[in-house]
């Protein structure tokens, strides 16, 4: 799924609805956001459980993964720009999100 699709989600609570049965039951600081390939708007994102030793690319079914965010990160994130501005569109906040990310080291 793509990045602008999972913050619609978030925004709207539905995030749920898009994680499989087994991560509905974890805490959202320990469900991570990869990225396949490297992190961009236009990639398609995936869901991982945090466990020790899981690092910022990882390997996966002959995949390569770079992380973004814990999913709680990514909702704070989300409603810290929604703060400033509430009719960012779900691909602006994707944007900023990514350039936030990279640039605070979040």
């Amino acid at each position: 799924m793509k990045l602008d699709e999972i913050i619609k989600a978030v925004r709207i609570g539905t995030i749920n609805e898009l994680l499989d049965d087994y991560l509905r039951n974890i805490d959202y600081d320990k469900i991570i956001v990869y990225a396949e390939h490297t992190v961009s708007t236009d990639t398609n994102y995936r869901f991982f459980q945090f466990k020790r030793g899981l690092k910022e690319i990882l390997k996966e079914e002959d995949m390569w993964y770079e992380r973004l965010c814990s999913l709680k990160e990514l909702s704070f994130l989300v409603n810290f720009f929604l703060r400033q501005y509430d009719r960012k569109t779900d691909d602006i906040l994707a944007i900023e999100i990514i350039d936030y990310l990279y640039n605070h080291n979040f």
